[in-house]
């Protein structure tokens, strides 16, 4: 069956399975060996798309098998199929270049490595949009920041952390979604109002937004997989801090809503927690400070058997 009635997708599909067939045999085997888990795979055909996804029939060591490939978010309308047909290709060559566990570095445990690390932590800054300058950065920065959070810590490795990264005029689409999150925010508003625009047009702001997601593991607490994921983002910031970029993790109303989390992707259980935002200071680098640490830390480093008198003694 080459569509289903309704979809948006079912005027061209079958145009699009022919083309998909015999144009792009590598893209389609790449999916079905990164995308469906089937490393078997010899060969790979479309028997269906609809706006879900695509159906393949794959054949490969005397074995054949569908495999279903989705698109995420589903698709709206037929000019979203290309797009969409290039994101997979991109998830597929990312996932094949990747190795399936990312072994970790050997430490440096040192005073100079010591200091740099306190150094990234204490000059960590939020940066408001207002105060990023306007000009793109590479997203091989942006890369070093998601790994720098995909090592923070997770109760039963859990990793619960999941990213979508939107630059250049991809930030679009987090824009139109804000600006209806707005208006879903606030029906007596009119259309096209000074809030909506203003939600609609902030994302060009910055270079680059990433959604943030939590993807939490039911057996355990939750409170422990958003003390995971804050401890992913914080990695982020760290990362970006000690690469001279500024950020900001944003969790208004609008970047968490559901209209947004749809259109990110983010179905359940994964829970959109708003967006990290990040690209090049305008200024110089802004002071920190803090209150004394000694209003905030009891130290005690006695036994109880030891008696109040005998410790003044």
């Amino acid at each position: 069956m080459i569509d289903t009635p309704n979809d948006p997708l079912a005027p061209i599909a079958e145009a699009a399975i022919a083309h998909m067939n015999s144009d792009h045999a590598e893209a389609l085997l790449a999916y079905a060996r990164s995308l469906a888990g089937l490393a078997w795979a010899q060969a790979a055909t479309v028997e269906r798309v609809d706006a879900a996804g695509l159906d393949l029939c794959v054949s490969g060591s005397g074995r054949q098998e569908t495999a279903r490939v989705a698109f995420e978010p589903p698709l709206t309308g037929p000019e979203q199929l290309r797009p969409a047909l290039v994101a997979l290709a991109e998830r597929a060559r990312i996932r094949i270049a990747t190795p399936e566990v990312v072994v970790s570095p050997q430490p440096e445990r040192d005073d100079q490595s010591a200091a740099r690390l306190l150094n990234a932590i204490a000059t960590r800054r939020s940066f408001s949009l207002k105060e990023l300058a306007p000009e793109p950065i590479y997203l091989a920065l942006v890369a070093r920041l998601l790994e720098a959070a995909n090592w923070a810590p997770s109760h039963g490795k859990t990793e619960p952390w999941r990213f979508v990264v939107y630059s250049g005029e991809a930030r679009q689409i987090v824009g139109a979604a804000f600006g209806a999150a707005f208006r879903l925010l606030n029906p007596t508003q009119p259309a096209g109002g000074s809030g909506e625009c203003a939600q609609r047009d902030r994302v060009w702001q910055a270079p680059v937004w990433i959604a943030l997601g939590m993807r939490p593991d039911p057996k355990m607490p939750e409170w422990e997989e958003l003390v995971a994921f804050g401890s992913a983002v914080q990695n982020m910031h760290l990362m970006a801090g000690a690469l001279g970029l500024a950020s900001k993790w944003t969790s208004g109303e609008c970047a968490r809503h559901p209209h947004v989390a749809e259109v990110v992707g983010f179905a359940p259980p994964t829970q959109l927690l708003g967006f990290f935002y990040v690209g090049h200071p305008a200024s110089t680098w802004p002071e920190g400070r803090r209150r004394p640490l000694a209003e905030k830390v009891r130290w005690v480093s006695e036994g109880p058997s030891v008696s109040h008198q005998e410790r003044r003694v």
